[in-house]
């Protein structure tokens, strides 16, 4: 089984830098977050404004520049970032990777302090922000460019969160303590000697960023749209009106969009509503969309947000990013069916990216003499959705698992072992990046087992009466199941092994029908069939015709039955073998048989009255194909 490395909910992030809009080959996703000198994340205490830029953890504002007590609705009051680590980073660094906080304190000329400074907790959490791994919190009067580490020897993504203030941290309602803006970066190494596929990436999930430098700053964001989404739904707060937003198609064509005011969202909005709204997208829109901060003024505090129609946060970048969709395919089967019997291979695929996404599906190196088909877990057919020529998984929602079948059916002269191999790559990475995007395959193994010939020998007959034996009553004309399991294969037709396998009571001179049932119930037709079979002690073979010129007779199916001779001429593929006469090789037998033997090739050629019958074809099912089973009868008395 190949799989790609898990990546979860919020899988990637924003770097801020000075680059323009460009849909070229992805570069690699800086490291180091914000990466420009002059800009900051930005956290603050609860009993700062809203209007000074930060919405998620502050009350409320006036829009006007003083509190108010109107409150923001925001009920999650932390920033929170994303960290995506890769298994190679692991290994180039020595089994652990060090993400730092930069300047974790709020003591700085670049923090904003009132009074006494903040405490401020950062906390590595599981991808879905749920589980705390590892907590630090840098205390009130910590020294400037304070910086906390979290070390990291297991690759995913992970959240890390931020909250400034006594209150939310040690329950102490302290103005001074709640009151203070705190500025940080974040920072992950580089890994030496890999490329930017495989460094790591970092983001910002919900948070706002401060712009201290002098002079104005462009700011471009960049940010994933998958398939299915309909609209989005594009925010910024606290701009100031000092500040222009552009988003931009995957195509390259841009929309204008709507500036925040003071304590407000864009588009007219209030404290808590407003942003502008993209509806009507089509699957052609899917991938990469830029929006773009120009020329903000300094000395501003703001967000930026990108969502889907529904409401679900999509994570921005800075620069394109060099991994789009993460998926797994799973598992590798091997299995074992017959020729002209469909088997079925179950595989899963999930999503394990933060947008929505198209798997194609392509089944390579099918043998000759077998067919595939890709089918969902009901048995229908997969489709093209997204028409690119390449049946597909359909849309699967982030995180969905969706289960699928590989439908594999051997067909007359096919090889042993088939070996299809599923390659699978992601619609997303296809989009965003069509050169670089990495196909993970499973693959399914078929096997034909071998031919298996399963002989029933049974008393079907006792001085000519096949309902009883006159001797004593034994019935002869049922079913009657033996200890060995060949009574029981599923190619056999229902009611067709009739007889006895003790037929009773027999006298000097009874004379004892014997019927010999055979099928192919292996996995490939077989080849060369002779049945070769001794009389038995006390018998004596008795040439009497069953019908016209036959000494013996043999069915095929449901087919006429055909009269044999016990002469070894051209007329049938039968003979008899007189007793202690040489026996034929065919038979494999270590010495003649002092009784004689009975001797049927079922395969062979036209030129007698037995059908032409190349090989013995292997069983289907009941009774199918009507070639794969039969049977042939012979009589004998008891000796005096």
């Amino acid at each position: 089984m190949n799989k790609r490395r898990p990546q979860f909910r919020y899988a990637l992030g924003l770097g801020l830098s000075l680059l323009t809009w460009a849909t070229a080959t992805p570069k690699a996703t800086a490291t180091t977050l914000p990466a420009t000198n002059g800009l900051r994340f930005q956290t603050s205490g609860p009993l700062r404004c809203a209007n000074i830029g930060d919405w998620y953890t502050t009350n409320g504002s006036s829009g006007g520049g003083a509190c108010n007590g109107a409150a923001t609705t925001s009920t999650d009051r932390l920033h929170r970032f994303v960290v995506d680590i890769t298994p190679e980073m692991i290994t180039a660094m020595g089994g652990s990777v060090t993400v730092r906080v930069e300047d974790a304190e709020s003591t700085g000329a670049i923090d904003e302090v009132s009074g006494a400074s903040d405490p401020t907790r950062f906390q590595l959490r599981t991808a879905d922000g749920n589980t705390v791994l590892q907590t630090q919190t840098v205390n009130s009067g910590s020294p400037n460019n304070t910086t906390v580490t979290f070390t990291i020897t297991t690759a995913g993504t992970y959240q890390i969160t931020s909250e400034t203030g006594a209150g939310p941290i040690f329950g102490d309602n302290t103005t001074g303590l709640n009151n203070d803006d705190n500025s940080f970066r974040i920072n992950i190494p580089d890994a030496p000697g890999l490329p930017p596929s495989f460094q790591g990436i970092i983001g910002q999930y919900q948070g706002s960023v401060q712009h201290n430098q002098g002079g104005t700053l462009t700011i471009p964001f960049y940010f994933l749209v998958g398939p299915g989404i309909n609209s989005l739904f594009l925010r910024n707060f606290d701009i100031d009106n000092r500040g222009t937003l552009t988003y931009t198609r995957p195509n390259g064509s841009t929309i204008t969009g709507t500036s925040s005011g003071n304590g407000r969202w864009n588009n007219g909005g209030n404290l808590n509503t407003g942003g502008d709204t993209i509806s009507g997208l089509t699957l052609s829109e899917a991938g990469l969309w830029g929006l773009r901060v120009n020329n903000l003024s300094s000395n501003n505090q703001m967000i930026v947000e990108a969502n889907t129609g529904t409401g679900d946060r999509l994570v921005l970048y800075n620069e394109p990013p060099t991994r789009a969709g993460d998926f797994t395919i799973t598992p590798d089967t091997t299995l074992s069916t017959t020729v002209g019997v469909a088997v079925d291979h179950p595989f899963t695929v999930t999503n394990e990216f933060l947008t929505t996404d198209i798997i194609n599906l392509n089944p390579v190196g099918t043998n000759a003499n077998y067919t595939v088909q890709l089918l969902d877990a009901s048995g229908n057919v997969l489709m093209d959705t997204d028409g690119d020529g390449q049946l597909d998984t359909g849309i699967l929602s982030p995180n969905q698992t969706q289960n699928f079948i590989l439908r594999v059916t051997p067909l007359a002269g096919a090889s042993t072992t088939d070996v299809t191999e599923i390659q699978a790559i992601s619609f997303m990475d296809q989009r965003v990046d069509p050169t670089n995007n990495k196909t993970l395959s499973i693959t399914k193994t078929t096997t034909l087992p071998p031919p298996k010939l399963v002989l029933v020998k049974r008393i079907t007959a006792i001085n000519g009466n096949r309902d009883f034996n006159p001797n004593d009553n034994t019935v002869l004309n049922q079913f009657v199941d033996d200890v060995t399991t060949n009574d029981n294969e599923a190619g056999w037709p229902s009611n067709y092994l009739n007889g006895a396998f003790s037929g009773g009571l027999v006298r000097p001179g009874d004379e004892i029908e014997y019927t010999i049932y055979f099928l192919n119930a292996g996995g490939r037709p077989a080849f060369e069939v002779t049945i070769c079979d001794r009389i038995q002690p006390f018998q004596t073979f008795k040439p009497i015709p069953f019908t016209a010129n036959g000494d013996a007779e043999f069915q095929l199916g449901t087919s006429a039955v055909i009269p044999l001779t016990a002469a070894n001429d051209s007329s049938d593929r039968a003979q008899y073998v007189l007793p202690n006469a040489a026996i034929p090789s065919e038979c494999n037998l270590s010495a003649p048989n002092g009784n004689g033997t009975f001797v049927l090739n079922l395969t062979g050629g036209a030129g007698t009255d037995m059908p032409n019958l190349p090989n013995l074809p292997n069983s289907t099912g009941a009774g199918a194909p009507n070639n794969s089973y039969g049977l042939f009868r012979f009589r004998t008395t008891v000796d005096e």
